[in-house]
């Protein structure tokens, strides 16, 4: 029973981890609230780990019979997936470029652009800081194999639960504390950390979406008769 437990919890802990990449991850986090204080990050570090728990169990569960109940296939979700970091990376990318070269312009114009409340800030932490920032195409698609694999004994339960215990707890972790980096950085070094991680972000979504692409368009191909 215990040796049940351990080789699931390994498989689906180390299987989650390398397509979650909390680090990675958590610069995008914090280059998207760049505007966002201490305390909002905490918050939001708190419901990005609840919802990222809540969101692996369901895939590991029910997964593919969400999918096919929608009609939804791997390819069209990687597709939205896509499409939707490459527009947070993009909105990043400029809010990050001209956050140093509008300064002053902001200051001269007090008023003209709202800071966004605590409220606005929760809004993010579902869509799009836990899917598909963080649970995105490749993890569901991951914890679906995982969950339509898996033999529902109770070790591999808690097992596969525990496992996605502790990859929210890291997630958690990365994101609480990743505003230290701009302290050690300094703000020309996490300025320049900003515009790799959301450029990079771009790319994902850009690899993402043509991964999900490639796969509907040999499927199109595929069903063509000859």
């Amino acid at each position: 029973m215990l040796s049940s437990f351990l080789s699931t919890f390994l498989y689906v802990f180390t299987s989650l981890v390398t397509v979650v990449n909390p680090i990675g991850a958590a610069m995008f986090f914090l280059t998207i609230t760049s505007g966002a204080t201490r305390a909002q990050r905490m918050t939001l570090s708190n419901k990005v780990c609840i919802y990222f728990l809540i969101m692996a169990l369901v895939t590991l569960c029910a997964g593919s019979f969400v999918l096919s109940f929608f009609g939804i296939s791997l390819g069209v979700l990687r597709v939205a997936g896509g499409l939707i970091l490459f527009s947070a990376g993009w909105l990043a990318l400029n809010n990050t470029s001209s956050s140093s070269e509008g300064e002053e312009e902001v200051e001269s114009t007090a008023g003209a652009h709202k800071p966004r409340t605590d409220q606005d800030w929760m809004k993010l932490a579902f869509y799009p800081f836990t899917m598909p920032l963080t649970l995105g195409p490749g993890a569901i698609a991951v914890t679906t194999a995982i969950g339509t694999s898996m033999n529902f004994t109770i070790p591999n339960v808690i097992g596969a639960f525990a496992a996605a215990l502790a990859n929210a707890l890291i997630v958690w972790l990365c994101f609480r504390y990743a505003d230290r980096i701009t302290e050690i950085l300094g703000p020309s070094g996490s300025d320049a950390i900003g515009r790799i991680f959301s450029f990079i972000l771009v790319c994902l979504g850009v690899q993402i979406f043509w991964t999900g692409f490639s796969e509907l368009w040999l499927t199109l191909v595929s069903s063509v008769p000859k």
